[in-house]
C-alpha cells in the first residue's frame, strides 16, 4: 500500500502535479486495498497524465467489480461494515470512474481534471 502511494506522489510531484497528490494518494489506497483484500492477488497500478486530466488504473485478478457499500448504524461491530465504503470516497474525489474486465481479472480505473497548465501531459508510467 506505501508503495503504491509513494509512487503516485512521486510522478506527481514530478509532473508538477503535487497539489493533487492527497486526494490522488487516498483514492489510490482506497482502490488497491479494495483489490488486495478481494482478489488477494498481485495489483498492477498505472499512473497516465494527459493535459486536461489524470487517470489512474488499478489491475488485479478478480473479475469480481467493487461494489460500493452504505453504512448503517445497524452494522456498527459488524465485519461487513468495514468493506465497501471507500468506494464512496472514489466516488466523491474522482470525476469518473468504473471498471472493465481485463481477460486475467478487472481493471478499475478513474479520472480527475486536473488544471490546463499543470504538469507535463503525455506521460504514462507502470
Amino acid at each position: 500500500m506505501r508503495q503504491a502511494r509513494e509512487f503516485v506522489h512521486e510522478r506527481l510531484c514530478g509532473w508538477g502535479l503535487a497539489d493533487l497528490s492527497d486526494d490522488v494518494e487516498l483514492v489510490t489506497s482506497e482502490i488497491v486495498t479494495n483489490a488486495l483484500v478481494h482478489a488477494g492477488s498481485d495489483v498492477d497500478v498505472r499512473l497516465r497524465v494527459y493535459a486536461d486530466r489524470l487517470r489512474l488504473e488499478v489491475r488485479d485478478s478478480a473479475s469480481d467489480p467493487p461494489v460500493p457499500a452504505l453504512y448503517s448504524l445497524s452494522d456498527e461491530g459488524c465485519a461487513r461494515a468495514e468493506h465497501g465504503r471507500g468506494l464512496f470516497l472514489v466516488d466523491a474525489l474522482a470525476d469518473t470512474w468504473n471498471t472493465s474486465p481485463n481477460g486475467r481479472g478487472k481493471t478499475v480505473w478513474l479520472e480527475m481534471d486536473i488544471p490546463a497548465d499543470a504538469g507535463e501531459p503525455g506521460r504514462s508510467v507502470e
